[in-house]
């Protein structure tokens, strides 16, 4: 079964489920795996040059990896 996004309807009411303490494990490994699946977008478009040639990361201003 492909990995899919998630609506934003269902991130944020699992973000305030989280909040409270009431998300599930099955809820929050379907965040990771959304993030995941952003990240893997992301890595793509590094390569089309969307973001500049620093890449995505810098253009979000993530710290380097070292």
């Amino acid at each position: 079964m492909p990995i899919t996004f998630l609506t934003q309807k269902e991130l944020n009411t699992i973000r305030g489920k989280a909040m409270v303490g009431h998300a599930t494990p099955k809820e929050i490994i379907s965040v990771f795996s959304h993030y995941d699946l952003l990240e893997s977008k992301l890595e793509e478009a590094d390569y089309e040059d969307f973001f500049g040639t620093e890449g995505w990361r810098r253009y979000f201003g993530l710290p380097e990896e070292k």
